[in-house]
């Protein structure tokens, strides 16, 4: 668990199998290709608000389907912040043994990452305890993004700017977010912060400027899928610098 009671965090050991992270893992190539896809998806919501054929006029339906779609995101998020499967999926197997004749190392989990001075840019110190860093800005950035939805989407209050400019900057902060594994320490919890919130701002700027709910569904759909994205990204970048160090296994 990346977040919850002190006694949770960093307790057990798991096996760090280099080898067969190797051969699971995602492609440069193909990692490229979806980040690419990511841009393309993002900078074809300017196009998509300018069409008048797409607009419609139920505002309250619209927004309430679309604030439960994307609060549905944000709690999944939050769920995922405090069990966080995918990241401890990479590290942990259920029998190494039986998968590589390699001597298995074992290393101690601290913040859900491997207590290895290659990962402490992953970790901060909060009151004394080791927490995950990207966890932190999620986490944070869910929380903020949870309270502008029912205040844009359910109470009614336009808390967001009809600017096509303020798209664009919210549009940069996800991009931003997708090459978090870059940065370290408090850096890393600023641009997960940031790519959070700038998926709101992404959908709300949306909107209120397209006022179409089959563009709103799309990025709500693009917003899903930077997240998958922002998740393979992280875990192609943990194999690499498993693949790398080797220490687990000396």
């Amino acid at each position: 668990m990346a977040y919850g009671w002190e006694r949770r965090i960093g307790e057990g050991e798991v096996a760090v199998l280099a080898d067969k992270n190797k051969k699971d893992g995602t492609s440069t190539i193909t990692l490229t290709f979806l980040v690419a896809a990511a841009i393309v998806g993002l900078a074809l919501i300017f196009i998509l608000i300018l069409h008048p054929s797409l607009k419609d006029f139920q505002p309250y339906i619209r927004h309430s389907l679309v604030g439960v779609l994307y609060c549905a995101i944000c709690v999944f998020g939050i769920v995922a912040v405090f069990y966080p499967a995918k990241c401890t999926g990479i590290f942990q197997k259920q029998n190494p043994l039986l998968q590589t004749n390699d001597p298995p190392g074992s290393v101690r989990v601290t913040g859900h990452h491997p207590d290895c001075q290659n990962f402490s840019g992953n970790r901060i110190m909060i009151i004394g305890r080791e927490v995950c860093a990207a966890c932190s800005g999620l986490l944070i950035g869910a929380i903020i993004a949870l309270v502008g939805s029912a205040l844009q989407f359910f109470i009614g209050l336009n808390i967001i700017l009809a600017s096509i400019w303020l798209l664009a900057l919210g549009e940069i902060c996800v991009v931003l977010g997708l090459v978090q594994f870059k940065f370290s320490g408090y850096a890393k919890v600023i641009l997960n912060l940031f790519f959070v919130i700038g998926s709101f701002v992404t959908l709300a700027v949306t909107d209120f400027l397209s006022e179409s709910l089959l563009v709103d569904i799309y990025v709500i759909g693009l917003i899903g899928f930077s997240l998958w994205l922002r998740i393979l990204l992280s875990e192609w970048n943990n194999r690499r610098i498993c693949q790398t160090c080797r220490l687990c296994f000396q």
